[in-house]
C-alpha cells in the first residue's frame, strides 16, 4: 500500500513527532509499505527523530508562521492566502503519489482534505483529547471575539471529521466524546523506546518528570505538591526534563518555595531512556493529555507511576495500586500524599515495577500496536 501521513513539521521532542516517525518507519521497514510524510512548515530544518531511508519526507514550504504577530483582521487575510497555497500544493502532491491511505492528525488540512479526490481513503488520528484539539480551548479563554472564532472552527472540524473513512483515537473516553460526530476506533500509541536496562527503583532517590514546560503539562502543580514532600524526605530529588515558555516562571516558583536544593529543571535530554533509568518512580500532573506516551516510556524502564487523573488516557494506563497511584485531577494534597507513599515504600515500588514491565510487553509493544493499524488499513481497502 501507499500510505501518506500529513503533519505540520517534525521539529519537536514531543510525543506526536516521535510516534509518527516510529510508525512510518515500521510500516516501511517491517511491513513493506510505500510511506510518505508530507509536512507544510519544515522549512529545511532537520527532523528531530530519524526517519528510515525507505520513508519519503516531502515539505510543501508553506510558512504558516507568517500569520502570527499580526492583528486579527490581517492575520485572517494572511491565513486565507496561506491555506489556498497549502491546498493547491497538497492536492498536486497527492494526485502525483496517488496514495491508498492518507492519515491526518486533524490539523489545518482537515479544512479541505476530504474534498480532495485523489482516490485515497482518509483516516484521522487524534493525538489529543477532543476538547483540546488545535488549542481551541486557549482561544475560547481569551473571550470575545476569539471565543466565537473557536466555536466556528470546532464546528468546521466536526463537520470534516464526519466525512472521514475512519477516525482513530487513543482512549475509550475520547472515543465517547466523538460519538455524536462519528464512531471512533481506539488504537493506543506504542512504546517508542526499547530500553537496554531498567531503573533501580529501590535504591534510587529520584522522582522523574518529562515534558514541555508549558500550560498543558502543569509542572507548577507538581512543584507545589513537592513543597510538602521535600521537608519530610530531604534526601529525595525531583528532576524535570524539558524546555518551554514557562521555564522562568517554574524556576521562580522553585526559588520562592525554597526548593532549589531538591527540584531541578534539566532542559531537553537527547537520551530520555537514561533519564528514566535514574528514577525510583515517575510523576505527572498534566492538565490534559491525549494518551501520555511518557507514562508508557517510563513503565518500559520499570518506573512505577504517580499521576493526576486528567483527561484523557491516564486512567487507561495507570491501574491504581497495581502499576502506580492515581490521584484526583488538580488535588495537590492528594498528590503530595501519593508521592510520600511511594517514597516511603520500596517494596511497593519494586512490585509495581515488575507489573509495569509486564503491562508494556502485553499492551503497548510496537508490533502489537502496528498490527492493529495494518488491519484497519486492510479493512478500508
Amino acid at each position: 500500500m501507499k500510505i501518506v501521513y500529513i503533519y505540520t513539521a517534525l521539529l519537536t521532542q514531543g510525543g506526536v513527532d516521535r510516534v509518527l516517525s516510529v510508525k512510518a518507519n515500521y510500516l516501511a521497514d517491517h511491513l513493506g509499505h510505500d510511506v510518505w510524510i508530507i509536512t507544510d512548515s519544515q522549512a529545511g530544518r532537520p527532523v528531530v527523530f530519524p526517519l528510515s531511508p525507505q520513508v519519503h519526507h516531502i515539505d510543501l514550504e508553506t510558512d504558516f508562521d507568517e500569520q502570527y504577530h499580526n492583528g486579527i483582521i490581517r492575520r485572517f487575510m494572511i491565513y486565507r492566502r496561506l491555506m489556498r497555497q497549502y491546498r493547491k500544493r497538497l492536492k498536486a502532491k497527492l494526485n502525483e503519489i496517488r496514495p491508498d491511505i492518507v492519515c491526518t492528525t486533524l490539523g489545518r488540512d482537515m479544512d479541505f482534505l476530504c474534498d480532495l479526490h485523489d482516490g485515497s481513503r482518509k483516516v484521522g488520528e487524534s493525538h489529543i483529547a477532543k476538547a483540546f484539539c488545535r488549542n481551541f480551548h486557549l482561544m475560547e479563554a481569551r473571550g470575545f471575539p476569539y471565543k466565537q472564532i473557536a466555536r466556528y472552527w470546532r464546528w468546521k472540524q466536526e463537520r470534516s471529521v464526519a466525512k472521514l473513512d475512519a477516525l482513530v483515537v487513543l482512549t475509550q473516553r475520547d472515543a465517547a466524546s466523538w460519538s455524536d460526530v462519528r464512531k471512533a476506533q481506539v488504537i493506543h500509541n506504542p512504546c517508542t523506546i526499547v530500553p537496554t536496562g531498567r531503573a533501580d527503583v529501590v535504591k534510587s532517590r529520584t522522582v522523574v518528570a518529562v515534558g514541555r514546560l508549558g500550560e498543558q503539562k502543569a509542572f507548577h502543580r507538581l512543584i507545589a505538591a513537592w513543597s510538602k514532600v521535600a521537608p519530610l524526605h530531604p534526601e529525595w530529588q525531583l528532576c524535570i526534563w524539558g524546555e518551554g515558555e514557562l521555564h522562568i516562571d517554574l524556576q521562580n516558583q522553585i526559588s520562592e518555595l525554597g526548593l532549589t536544593a531538591s527540584v531541578h529543571l534539566y532542559g531537553i535530554s537527547h537520551n530520555i531512556e537514561d533519564c528514566y533509568q535514574q528514577g525510583a518512580f515517575y510523576a505527572m500532573t498534566s492538565r490534559f493529555e491525549g494518551f501520555p506516551l511518557v507514562l508508557i516510556e517510563a513503565m518500559s524502564c520499570g518506573l512505577p507511576l504517580v499521576a493526576m487523573d486528567c483527561p484523557t488516557g491516564v486512567r487507561e494506563i495507570v491501574n491504581d495500586g497495581e502499576n502506580g497511584l492515581l490521584v484526583p485531577d488538580g488535588d495537590i494534597e492528594a498528590m503530595s500524599s501519593a508521592l510520600c507513599r511511594m517514597i516511603e515504600s520500596p517494596s511497593l515500588r519494586s512490585s509495581m515495577s515488575k507489573r509495569c514491565l509486564k503491562i508494556v510487553e502485553d499492551r503497548f509493544c510496537l508490533p502489537a500496536v502496528m498490527n492493529k493499524w495494518e488491519k484497519l488499513f486492510e479493512s478500508l481497502m
